[in-house]
């Protein structure tokens, strides 16, 4: 087949060896494709957080549709039909040998494995989840899966109570005895995504690109207008919505870059580093146009290292989170712990909000994804590994029906790991085994 028509899912526009991915296109799918019933791509996300959540301010008294949104879920009200709130699932082969509950239970996040105690290099493992789908459907996209966070560190030595910072700092696993470092820098990210920049050019051939080059946006928008003509109504409102967002990017990145970095080559670059909460934001913002693009289907990401230290001062938190966390039922701690977790779920909220606003075909890209929140203990001070406050965003295409808070008994230590397999089996992975997985949950 030629012409327009025999270009892939993953169309490109761009000009003068500056190239974008397009974000799925129903008037580019072969008229074949279509009536086989091809539609856009479904996504997986595993979001980590640290030290657990004040269980009591998270957990809704009512199951099904009609719960009452706790203090804080509350952020998540306007997506009320877009996640369920899980509870009573336990993840047991987190449960460490003596202490280390924080490095064993980020270790064993999603590979639901018994990470072993070690502080050398015999690290042992699981595979996660995450790599479970991208070693199935990795191969669609230019980059099989993405590992991202906020928090950097080297994967050696020792991080907690005889286990290896490996554990500690990754939550995606290739293998049982290999982590996959996070990217941590969003001008790292950026540039990888977009490929914009090359670091060995000089200042003098920077400028000179500027004055001979457009961006590459400049040159995606003009062959974006000539893809226009062919495209449907709704497909030319979503490429105008996709330019718009990495537009919008790219201007965010440069207006935290200081001077001196503003620019180099086509795309400029962001600062190597930015306020805390500035970080997280640009780093969701890079997932969501990550997935938008279809550069990747499969993404992890850390909002902290296990039993993160960090302060909330920018929210009246005083204090390290870590240790806030062991709260022994101190009432002022309580009433930090529920700022920070609200805070938390705030960001959550931005990052599925921005998806949800991304159109594709009748649906869109939060539609089309399953995402995974949670945390590496449940209670802070307990250190358990059981009754985890777990959110499950999206539909997956239609796989899933959120809406409710669904509650296992407690008492009966349901798999985790059965949930995480669940969203693998979206993606076309048939039977996956995670752990100590048994069957994928049903009715979710």
């Amino acid at each position: 087949m030629t012409g327009w028509r025999s270009l892939s899912r993953r169309a490109f526009i761009g000009g003068s060896g500056a190239a974008i991915a397009l974000p799925f296109l129903e008037s580019l799918v072969p008229r074949v494709a279509r009536a086989q019933g091809a539609g856009p791509a479904k996504r997986l996300l595993f979001y980590f957080i640290p030290n657990g959540i004040h269980m009591a301010a998270w957990t809704p008294s009512a199951q099904g549709a009609g719960y009452g949104m706790t203090p804080i879920l509350k952020p998540l009200e306007p997506l009320r039909n877009d996640f369920s709130v899980i509870t009573g699932l336990a993840n047991l082969n987190a449960k460490p040998d003596g202490a280390g509950d924080h490095a064993s239970g980020t270790g064993a996040f999603i590979t639901c494995a018994h990470p072993r105690k070690t502080e050398g290099s015999n690290i042992q493992n699981g595979i996660s989840a995450d790599q479970i789908a991208a070693q199935a459907i990795g191969k669609m996209t230019r980059f099989p899966s993405l590992q991202l966070g906020i928090d950097g560190g080297a994967s050696a030595g020792r991080c907690d109570s005889g286990y290896s910072c490996a554990y500690a700092r990754n939550i995606s696993w290739a293998s049982a005895t290999q982590p996959l470092p996070k990217l941590t820098n969003p001008q790292t990210v950026f540039d990888r995504l977009f490929e914009g920049f090359d670091p060995s050019v000089s200042v003098a051939e920077q400028e000179k690109r500027r004055r001979y080059k457009k961006s590459v946006l400049d040159f995606a928008i003009s062959d974006a207008q000539s893809l226009n003509q062919r495209l449907g109504t709704t497909d030319r409102r979503k490429v105008d919505e996709f330019l718009t967002g990495v537009r919008d990017l790219e201007r965010q990145i440069a207006t935290a870059a200081p001077p001196s970095s503003s620019g180099c080559g086509s795309i400029p670059r962001p600062a190597a580093t930015l306020p805390y909460q500035d970080h997280v934001k640009v780093m969701a913002d890079l997932m969501v146009i990550a997935m938008q693009c279809d550069l990747t289907r499969v993404i992890s990401f850390m909002l902290g290292n296990a039993g993160s230290n960090r302060s909330y001062s920018f929210i009246g938190v005083s204090g390290a989170h870590h240790q806030i966390s062991h709260h022994q039922g101190n009432p002022s701690n309580f009433a930090s712990l529920q700022k920070i977790d609200i805070w938390e779920v705030q960001q959550l909220y931005y990052l599925l909000n921005k998806m949800k606003n991304v159109t594709e075909g009748s649906t869109n890209l939060l539609y089309n994804s399953a995402v995974f929140f949670s945390s590496e203990i449940s209670d802070g001070n307990r250190h358990n590994h059981t009754d985890y406050p777990v959110i499950l965003a999206g539909h997956a295409g239609g796989s899933f029906k959120p809406g409710r808070h669904i509650a296992y008994p407690v008492a009966n230590n349901t798999k985790l790991s059965n949930l995480l397999t669940a969203m693998v089996a979206t993606v076309g992975v048939a039977n996956p085994k995670l752990g100590d997985s048994t069957a994928s949950m049903t009715g979710l």
